[in-house]
This record gives structure tokens, C-alpha cells and sequence, in this order.
């Protein structure tokens, strides 16, 4: 057993001393695969903002990007808040004649509402080498578009609680989850660190698109829910990320690691 910890050791050792000997992100043009990991706030526009507060995101993806920097990259995020702006007609809709939302005990249910969804994208771009410490860093821009979804979420403030108003399929009148295109422009600052430690992406992110409703019918309006709206949303969204590099450039000739 102390072996094998003693190999691994060595292995991980080895490996970063080889990662560190074939590329020398301070004087080298790099290309290579990154993974992101994303956290972002968001501020919503357009008909979005009659619906939801600021909002949050976070998830992954992957992006490849050439010598010359050139950026192609997917990527998706869970898409979340608490802000949901027509609480109170949807409170409304559910309560009794006291105004409150009673659960199976007949006790009051602490109806709670959050806003969730998801959005996935693809996207080209370029590294502009601006501004920067080492030729891997610079001033990113990036294009492109996908799937947007979001919906309301209702749940009791109680873990025992249950809502009949809300249960199982009555939940989906009242969710209004809509569905659609969006694209999306981003621009930023790419951080490679010279040791592959400190690698991150900061900037400005404004998505634009439009949805529609999947349910057809509102309960809390009792009106067919068969509109387009009209989203928007601005972020500002920090990124650390893996690098994976396959290839260097030097002054004077191209090495390729396999």
C-alpha cells in the first residue's frame, strides 16, 4: 500500500514537471482544449424583467482555441434566483378567502416561488492579445446562441407540507415555462497564468431571445398563456478554468505533443 502511494507521488511529480518543461505559457504561443467552470450575476431586460428579479448562474463546458486565437467552445448553465416578480398573483390564485395558503393540515403552507432554468450555448470568438502579461492572455470576445429555458418553482416553506393546489400536474398551470432561441454576445479578459494555476475569464456577458410558453394556459390569470416574450438578460460572469495544451510555438520551429 505505501508503494503504491509512493508511485503515485512520483507520477504526479513527473507529470507536472512535464507539463511545465513542454510549455512555457509566459513565451509561448499556446492552443489547446480548456474546461471552464462558470459563476455569473444576472440582471434581466425586456419582458423578462416583468417576471424575474436579478438572477444567477453556474455551470460548464469546453473550448478549444487555435494559434492564432481563434475560440469555439460549448457550454451550459443552471440558471437560478428567488426574485419572482408576479408572486403575489400567483398567491392570489391558491389562497382562501383569509389569504392564505393553507397545506393538508389546514395550517398555513409558507408558499414559497423561485425562479429556475437553464441555458445552453455554442460560440465563436477571438483572443485579442492586448494588454497582456504572456501571448495567452488578452481581450476575448466571443458570439453566439442556443436554448434558453425558465420556469416558476412552488414549494412549501414546510419540508411536511403538502399543497394540493399545487401538487403534481396543477403545478405545471402556474409554472409558466417557456422555452426558445437565444444568442448571446460576451466580452471579456482572459487570464492565462504563466505556471497554469491562475487561469481565469472575467467579463460582461448580454444574452438576448425569445420564448414561449409550453403550458398553453396560466391558472393565476385564467388566460391562455400563448404569447412570444421577449428576453433579456445582462451578466457579469467570471470563469476559472482548466487548460489542456497539446501544442507550443517557439521562434523558431512548432512541436507537437501527442
Amino acid at each position: 500500500m505505501k508503494n503504491r502511494y509512493f508511485f503515485i507521488l512520483i507520477f504526479g511529480i513527473l507529470s507536472i514537471h512535464l507539463v511545465h518543461s513542454q510549455f512555457r505559457v509566459r513565451t509561448d504561443t499556446l492552443a489547446g482544449f480548456f474546461i471552464p467552470v462558470n459563476i455569473a450575476v444576472s440582471k434581466p431586460s425586456l419582458q423578462l424583467a416583468e417576471r424575474f428579479g436579478h438572477s444567477y448562474r453556474t455551470g460548464t463546458g469546453c473550448f478549444y482555441r487555435t494559434f492564432s486565437g481563434w475560440t469555439f467552445g460549448v457550454e451550459g448553465d443552471f440558471w437560478f434566483g428567488d426574485r419572482v416578480l408576479t408572486r403575489d398573483q400567483i398567491l392570489k390564485s391558491v389562497s382562501n378567502e383569509q389569504g392564505l395558503v393553507l397545506d393538508h393540515m389546514g395550517l398555513d403552507a409558507n408558499l414559497m416561488t423561485f425562479q429556475r432554468g437553464w441555458i445552453a450555448s455554442a460560440y465563436i470568438g477571438k483572443l485579442i492579445r492586448v494588454l497582456n502579461h504572456n501571448p495567452n492572455s488578452g481581450l476575448i470576445i466571443t458570439a453566439g446562441g442556443g436554448y434558453l429555458q425558465h420556469r416558476i418553482r412552488l414549494e412549501s416553506g414546510h419540508q411536511q407540507s403538502i399543497i394540493y393546489q399545487i401538487e403534481d400536474e396543477y403545478q405545471r398551470g402556474y409554472d409558466r415555462l417557456n422555452l426558445g432561441w437565444q444568442g448571446r454576445i460576451f466580452i471579456g479578459y482572459l487570464h492565462a497564468g504563466n505556471y497554469q494555476t491562475y487561469n481565469f475569464i472575467i467579463g460582461i456577458e448580454h444574452l438576448f431571445g425569445h420564448t414561449k410558453s409550453v403550458r398553453g394556459f396560466d391558472y393565476a390569470s385564467g388566460k391562455p398563456d400563448e404569447g412570444v416574450m421577449a428576453n433579456g438578460l445582462t451578466t457579469l460572469k467570471f470563469s476559472w478554468f482548466l487548460s489542456m495544451y497539446r501544442e507550443r510555438v517557439t521562434s523558431d520551429k512548432k512541436y507537437f505533443y501527442y
